[in-house]
């Protein structure tokens, strides 16, 4: 069957994903805030979160494209090796120097801490490549908007918006009582906003490069899991049972400042124009019509 044509769509496809990302997941996500913490809230929460790939899919569709082109993007794996390394280690690297400043600057940290358990770590990824970052958003934020902005504006600006609406699209998850934005602090927020922005231009980055939804979806669950190998000491954290805010501001501006560093390089050596230094996707490419 033939999809209705719809003239806003075909003409404003970023703005039709964008609102749709948003509608799905807010309608969808918004009803676990009324409710007392169960499977239930949850459930919603990870059904909503599906809002950019559900979004992206049904405005290809709906303007005439090829939706299979666009969902190959999520398994193209054959990037180079240097990639899979890019994808696996800079979210680690990111720790271990935040980790370094931390100490050398004397932030809450604890070194003797035992190292994460494998399979914590393992399950933490699995997670995060599936419903917490990955499968959910990616296909989405990257695999469908960055390409079509990339053909109107420069990569860093396409990745700076994408950035921002991203970052908006979390506002529901503060007002659900069980997820852990609703628990944060002003510093909290503040290194959350710049830190998805910065991320943004990262993930840009990985997939500009690339053409590859996956290695996005690696690095951002990689991102998500590294989060807990940075070892924080709890008693500095939280002295007498009051959350110490100088020190978790100090953790949060330290990890800003690690990411704004990397994105630095990246545009330093790869340039603001494209962050690659070959040719990027653009909505042709999602078309499957230059592969």
């Amino acid at each position: 069957m033939s999809p209705p044509r719809l003239s806003f769509i075909d003409d404003h496809p970023v703005a039709a994903f964008f609102m749709g990302a948003y509608a799905y997941t807010w309608i969808v996500s918004a009803p676990a805030a009324f409710m007392e913490e169960s499977w239930t809230p949850w459930i919603l929460i990870y059904v909503g979160s599906f809002g950019p790939p559900v979004s992206a899919a049904v405005v290809t569709w709906l303007r005439g494209d090829d939706v299979r082109a666009w969902a190959h993007q999520i398994v193209r794996w054959r990037v180079g090796w240097p990639w899979w390394v890019a994808a696996f280690g800079l979210p680690v690297a990111i720790v271990a120097v935040t980790t370094v400043v931390l100490v050398v600057i004397g932030g809450p940290v604890d070194l003797d801490q035992p190292l994460q358990s494998p399979v914590l770590i393992a399950i933490v990824f699995l997670f995060g490549l599936t419903v917490s970052g990955g499968l959910n958003e990616e296909p989405g934020w990257r695999g469908f908007a960055q390409p079509y902005l990339n053909d109107r504006y420069s990569a860093l600006t396409a990745s700076l918006i994408i950035g921002v609406v991203w970052a908006g699209w979390h506002l529901p998850y503060f007002f659900i009582p069980i997820t852990p934005q609703s628990g944060f602090t002003l510093a909290n927020q503040i290194g959350w906003f710049f830190g998805i922005v910065l991320l943004s231009i990262i993930l840009a980055w990985s997939y500009n490069n690339t053409g590859s939804v996956l290695i996005a979806m690696v690095l951002h669950a990689m991102v998500n899991t590294a989060d807990i190998l940075l070892p924080l000491a709890p008693d500095l954290l939280v002295v007498d049972g009051v959350v110490d805010e100088t020190a978790i501001a100090t953790v949060t501006a330290t990890q800003v400042m690690v990411q704004l560093l990397v994105v630095l390089a990246i545009v330093a050596y790869f340039g603001r124009k494209s962050l690659s230094r070959g040719e990027i996707p653009g909505a042709a490419y999602i078309r499957g019509e230059n592969r």
